[in-house]
């Protein structure tokens, strides 16, 4: 990773997102942001939910839209799915939606990808109860950069919660660090 001369190592924003959230009095002002954002993706998902489980279970409810790019339709939904968008229990696609979804965007349960936001998600930024990844945000966290309540990795950032680092834990350099 490429540092400027006196900056410190790991990613600044997940720095300073820990720096705030270890702080009582800016936590509330800081997590709003996010709380909406979380209480607006739990709306969106309760409505979709009715649609998606009835995909999911139903063998009728297959569509592939007859328009096709690189030899994928653009839009699939069913109990399996593949396309550009996939929406189904098992999804592939550039963005898939669905209980086990793999593509560059997954959304689901158990998600795979480039971005993946999930229960369990994989992924170079993954976002999830479980997150493992390069760029890694939830409960537990691990990857290169972790955020979250339990952050494993090289730059692990936790706020209140616990963080074990190679490198950086909370902002505190390893040479402070217990191991």
């Amino acid at each position: 990773m490429l540092t400027r001369p006196g900056s410190k190592p790991g990613p600044a924003w997940m720095r300073k997102f820990s720096d705030s959230l270890a702080n009582p009095d800016r936590a509330r002002s800081v997590t709003l942001p996010y709380g909406a954002f979380f209480i607006l993706y739990l709306l969106a998902i309760l409505l979709l939910t009715h649609f998606i489980t009835a995909i999911a279970l139903s063998k009728d409810h297959i569509y592939e839209s007859p328009t096709h790019i690189a030899g994928l339709p653009l839009f699939s939904y069913g109990p399996v799915a593949h396309g550009i968008i996939a929406v189904g229990g098992r999804a592939t696609g550039v963005i898939a939606l669905g209980g086990v979804a793999a593509g560059f965007i997954a959304l689901g349960g158990l998600t795979l990808g480039v971005i993946a936001i999930g229960a369990f998600s994989i992924g170079l930024l993954s976002i999830a109860a479980v997150a493992l990844g390069w760029r890694a945000m939830g409960g537990l966290a691990v990857g290169e950069a972790a955020l979250g309540g339990l952050a494993i990795g090289r730059y692990a950032y936790a706020g209140n919660g616990v963080a074990y680092g190679g490198l950086e834990a909370s902002g505190r350099q390893k040479e402070r660090l217990l191991t």
